[in-house]
């Protein structure tokens, strides 16, 4: 009997050894797409990861603001300031600056991964109707998304390699697409996006990409084009069903509080991990997805804050610009100023007192130390707090504000010369600030100066004065000139309308140096 049940095992065993499917185990700890993305909960972790790449170095979490808040003389340098930032309030930057680097490697970073989700989504095939529903949605994310990324590479760098699908990105020598090719792929690219998303999400999904945030971009991306008639058809679109965008009761419910407003129409948000207990609040020095862990704060407030690193101040140009006639010529001091900066005994309109809210009660600006100077108070909470500790701010980057947008669109009326139809748009704004509102703005010349000073100081510190100028042609002469007054040496030049390609993408990609058409060595 023990002699049979041996037999038995041996041969079971040779049967085994024999069978290849047996020993052909597979790891269960091994995926790729086609086994990974195959239902709802998948592809919205795949959404998630598109989004993360918005807070890549370069984006959000840290470079972006200094690159163009400083190009846009927003901000100036500050005495901590250091390394190659130094070169960008003097536009002294190169193709081997970091910061550059960051942003063209991180931009494309997002469109592969949009790419990558949209690859995905082209082979499930979802039947129940929520699912179908949910690839929609993703869909339309990805291409939003991706559209946010080539806008910053074509205004930032001209011609650059377009990838579309998924197997663009695996052509390691690709060519420099033309600019207009690029600026047509976003139209096509918005227009098929904007059906494909929600008008607003539930508050778990707060943040996500929604139709107006496609509308408002595409309107945008009309507007650089200088389609004047298609823009302000995009951004009036906004102030009607199904939208319900409005602007804050206060701007500071944006930019120091950072409620949850109709005013946001698309925002990187930094709100939901920060700090030690969910990852690393340094991650911004390239701790993205490695030992940074889930953390999605800003440096931002940390690096500006007076109290606190203190790297940059606001520029005398931008603190000069709330203070201009009125319509009766009388010198007039805007109550933005005071939302924008702090300064000692609130001298130019800026905020005199900081700590309103602190437990040891108001303290006055300057009373110990930056006098004269005029720091930030806008993407800051010294209301709250006296000092941080540590990089971790909460506050949410607006990318697409409805102020932003009135404003858009009134640009577009009066390059339409349609100055009247502008006025309301511009006085809404206005309204809110606690402003003086205009009974006229002159014909197309003068309107067109009040609307672009307005947009100065709305948008003071939000990254986009530098687009601004370049869009209208006068980066050199605006920035040399201010530079200039302030005693500051600087000299714009015409190639500073373009960034120039990274040195290290042109060494990779020699077909990039062939290229050059920016007047960048």
């Amino acid at each position: 009997m023990k002699r049979t049940i041996i037999y038995s095992l041996l041969l079971s065993l040779i049967f085994v050894a024999c069978n290849e499917k047996t020993l052909d185990v597979k790891n269960e700890n091994s995926y790729d797409g086609s086994t990974f993305f195959t239902n709802a909960t998948s592809f919205n972790e795949a959404s998630t990861a598109m989004y993360s790449a918005l807070l890549f170095p370069g984006l959000y979490s840290r470079e972006f603001y200094f690159i163009f808040d400083l190009l846009g003389n927003d901000a100036e340098k500050n005495f901590p300031l250091q390394g190659s930032l130094l070169s960008f309030p003097n536009y002294t930057f190169n193709a081997n600056s970091g910061e550059l680097n960051y942003l063209f490697n991180s931009c494309y970073k997002l469109v592969f991964r949009a790419n990558f989700v949209i690859d995905q989504l082209n082979t499930w095939k979802p039947t129940v109707q929520s699912d179908i529903d949910v690839k929609t949605r993703i869909l339309g994310e990805a291409q939003f998304l991706r559209s946010l990324s080539y806008f910053w590479l074509v205004t930032c760098y001209g011609d650059v390699p377009l990838k579309e699908t998924l197997a663009d990105h695996y052509i390691i020598e690709a060519s420099r697409t033309p600019a207009a090719q690029i600026w047509t792929s976003l139209e096509n690219t918005l227009k098929a996006a904007i059906p494909n998303l929600p008008v607003s999400y539930s508050d778990a999904d707060y943040g996500r990409v929604t139709k107006g945030a496609a509308v408002g971009l595409l309107g945008k991306v009309y507007l650089f084009e200088k389609k004047y008639t298609e823009a302000a058809a995009q951004f009036a679109l906004l102030s009607a069903a199904p939208y319900d965008y409005a602007l804050a009761k206060n701007v500071d419910d944006l930019f120091v509080y950072d409620n949850k407003t109709k005013e946001s129409v698309f925002s990187v948000m930094n709100g939901p991990w920060q700090g030690w207990g969910v990852g690393n609040a340094y991650y911004v020095f390239a701790g993205q997805e490695t030992w940074g862990g889930k953390a999605t704060h800003s440096d931002r407030a940390q690096e500006y804050g007076f109290n606190d690193w203190y790297n940059v101040l606001v520029s005398d140009a931008l603190v000069n610009s709330f203070t201009y006639p009125d319509q009766n010529g009388v010198s007039y001091t805007d109550p933005r100023a005071a939302k924008t900066f702090y300064s000692a005994n609130g001298a130019k309109g800026g905020d005199g007192v900081f700590c309103e809210q602190c437990a040891d009660g108001p303290i006055q600006y300057g009373s110990v130390q930056k006098e004269g100077q005029k720091a930030w108070r806008k993407y800051e909470y010294y209301e709250k707090v006296k000092s941080y500790g540590q990089p971790d701010s909460p506050i949410n980057g607006q990318v697409i504000r409805y102020a932003d947008v009135l404003l858009m669109q009134a640009e577009a009326l009066i390059e339409s010369n349609n100055v009247a139809a502008a006025l309301p748009l511009i006085n809404q704004v206005r309204a809110r600030a606690g402003a003086f509102t205009y009974t006229t703005l002159g014909d197309q010349t003068n309107a067109r100066t009040i609307l672009r000073h307005e947009r100065q100081i709305e948008l003071a510190g939000e990254q986009t004065r530098f687009f601004d100028l370049v869009r209208w042609g006068t980066l050199a002469t605006t920035i040399n000139a201010e530079k200039a007054a302030a005693n500051v040496a600087c000299t714009v030049l015409p190639k500073h309308v373009l960034l120039p390609i990274p040195q290290a993408e042109r060494d990779a990609n020699p077909t990039l140096n062939a290229q050059v058409k920016d007047n960048w060595n």
